[in-house]
């Protein structure tokens, strides 16, 4: 059986695509580095990679185990940080994702009370939510569309429309209103700029054959919504995170032209007793502070 520092080193071999790279991200030299290739195809008896260029590519074999590496890998990263953790304080703190939608700004102050325990905040992209938490590199996350898989739950927490988010001063900050075109006329910052069914793509820039010309990416919803109040650009967000900016007086938001679907937000979480018994309550109690 290959040690585990081979399957790093394939690892980084498959995310780098040369040699020198990879062994620069393990803290390897790359001669160093070399002589493990050989000592690892030695072991194993197959070839795992060979040339393209300057890049390494890998054989069949070499993608089967890369495939290994990036199952384990993070797993026993987790458990290594979980057997700290347990060490100093009996038991794991639960981790939660926290996507693009960060504005959780009425819950921060019931977090950490007794019957939470204490809760990481772990900070994903987009394309990431859904990979994290069925890896286990997170314990439950507030999102749209909950995995159907066996070993995870969720629960509902609320329902709301996508709003026209506007600077003080916009055109448009007193219409009842917004159309498309809205959108296409001035910057739009939005933390996806790939199209999603069952959002604003689908039901409202579509029906009116517009799709935004200048469009600008921000993973994280304070800063859209920092970059909005400061007369930069405009943005289409769901209402529960924008109200409390829009109530300071920070932002404007506005209804979208046309007939606009709510849209459901889901806690999913791991089906196991320690999460559960936190994610449940936690569900009951975000649903309560933001509708």
């Amino acid at each position: 059986m290959l040690d585990i520092k081979f399957y790093v080193l394939i690892d980084a071999i498959a995310t780098r695509g040369t040699v020198h790279e990879a062994a620069a991200a393990i803290g390897l030299t790359q001669p160093a580095a070399t002589h493990r290739i050989r000592e690892m195809e030695r072991r194993i008896g197959v070839s795992l990679f060979f040339r393209e260029g300057r890049r390494l590519a890998l054989t069949a074999s070499g993608e089967r185990l890369a495939a290994a590496a990036q199952d384990i890998l993070p797993q026993l990263r987790s458990a290594e940080i979980e057997a700290w953790q347990l060490a100093r304080h009996g038991e794991p703190p639960i981790r939660m994702g926290i996507g693009p939608y960060d504005t959780f700004s009425r819950l921060m102050p019931y977090l950490y009370d007794q019957q939470y325990g204490d809760i990481d905040l772990v900070r994903l992209p987009m394309s990431e939510m859904t990979g994290a938490l069925l890896a286990r590199q997170v314990d439950m996350i507030p999102m749209i569309e909950v995995p159907v898989q066996r070993g995870f739950d969720y629960r509902e927490l609320f329902e709301e429309p996508l709003m026209a988010v506007l600077p003080l001063s916009h055109d448009y900050a007193d219409c009842e209103a917004v159309p498309p075109e809205v959108f296409d006329r001035d910057r739009h910052f939005t933390y996806s700029v790939a199209p999603e069914t069952g959002h604003e793509f689908e039901h409202f820039f579509q029906p009116f054959d517009i799709y935004p010309s200048h469009m600008v990416q921000v993973e994280s919803v304070s800063l859209i919504l920092d970059l909005v109040a400061a007369g930069k650009g405009v943005s289409i967000l769901s209402r529960w995170a924008v109200r409390d900016a829009a109530s300071a007086g920070q932002v404007v938001i506005r209804p979208l032209t046309g007939e606009q679907p709510r849209i459901s937000w889901y806690l999913a979480f791991a089906d196991e007793p320690s999460i559960t018994r936190v994610a449940k309550p936690l569900a009951s109690l975000v649903r309560r502070l933001y509708q």
